[in-house]
């Protein structure tokens, strides 16, 4: 493989996860930096421009169990080569189709993969911070064996080099679940501030997700556990002011993260931080049907 600026790589093609792993680890015994190369949307021009170099690539297309999805009884499990097109009418996870829906270009979603997306981890990636509000797990193949870990895990601990990255695996919906974002141009642009907001009428249980506040999607804790409380899970409804409360306190936690990321001319982190608030609430109310007090709870 040779990419502008005079940077060549060898380029090695396997067809199953147990070949990718094996040339891994002979890459990694002789001490070559090895990419992983499945849609490209990310490391092509990232070599192109020298941001990283890599003696070898793998290329992931051939290896056809990344590209498998598939359901059992409680849980739902994507491979890592399963693209965003793929997802887009995927009726069994209408929050996963929403976020894959409105991620870049048609170019972007025909080539862009489940296992790019966590692996290039962007603060405010639409797929992340979805899959952090649906407590995925990532399973992952190396010389070691199969592992899985909960995503915060996996993102806080980087993948080894003769690792790569099989599947993700969450939970069947249990109920209604929405994505929404800010950006400049949805079809141009990477979020500004995104939200995934879960809601499982089983389990009793809000999960929300907000992403471009943090270096990485973070949980709403506090206005989660606020929400659970205020639902009427009989109906599926909750109080219109519960959900105004549920905004103000998404942004009392997105405040509180940290240092914002860096943002555009024109935008301020207090800008972010009511975002995320608005966002929530939208995402809140369109689970959960607002009603007020001459409602009742019907």
């Amino acid at each position: 493989m040779t990419v502008a600026g005079g940077a060549a790589s060898r380029m090695f093609r396997p067809r199953g996860v147990g070949e990718a792993v094996e040339m891994l680890a002979v890459a990694r015994e002789s001490g070559d930096v090895v990419a992983l190369l499945s849609g490209g949307t990310d490391l092509v021009p990232a070599l192109r421009s020298g941001e990283r170099v890599a003696d070898a690539v793998v290329a992931l297309r051939r290896v056809l169990e990344l590209r498998v999805r598939g359901a059992g009884a409680d849980s739902l499990t994507i491979g890592a080569g399963v693209t965003y097109t793929d997802l887009v009418g995927w009726s069994l996870a209408p929050g996963l189709a929403r976020a894959a829906r409105v991620v870049g270009s048609a170019q972007i979603r025909n080539t862009g993969t489940v296992g790019g997306a966590l692996g290039s981890a962007r603060p405010a990636g639409d797929l992340l911070t979805y899959l952090t509000a649906a407590d995925a797990e990532v399973l992952t193949a190396s010389p070691r064996g199969l592992r899985r870990r909960p995503l915060e895990r996996f993102l806080a601990d980087p993948l080894a080099a003769d690792s790569l990255i099989t599947a993700v695996r969450l939970a069947r919906p249990g109920g209604p679940q929405v994505y929404v974002k800010i950006g400049g141009r949805q079809a141009a642009y990477p979020a500004i501030v995104s939200c995934a907001l879960v809601v499982d009428r089983v389990r009793h249980r809000v999960a929300c997700a907000i992403g471009g506040v943090g270096h990485l999607p973070a949980r709403m804790g506090g206005a989660e556990s606020y929400a659970v409380g205020e639902v009427d899970w009989t109906t599926g409804t909750i109080p219109a002011p519960a959900v105004r409360r549920f905004g103000d306190l998404v942004v009392e936690a997105v405040a509180g993260i940290g240092p914002a990321l860096p943002v555009r001319p024109g935008e301020s982190a207090d800008y972010r931080w009511h975002a995320a608030g608005v966002l929530a609430g939208r995402a809140l109310a369109r689970c959960l049907h607002p009603r007020t007090d001459r409602d009742g709870a019907s």
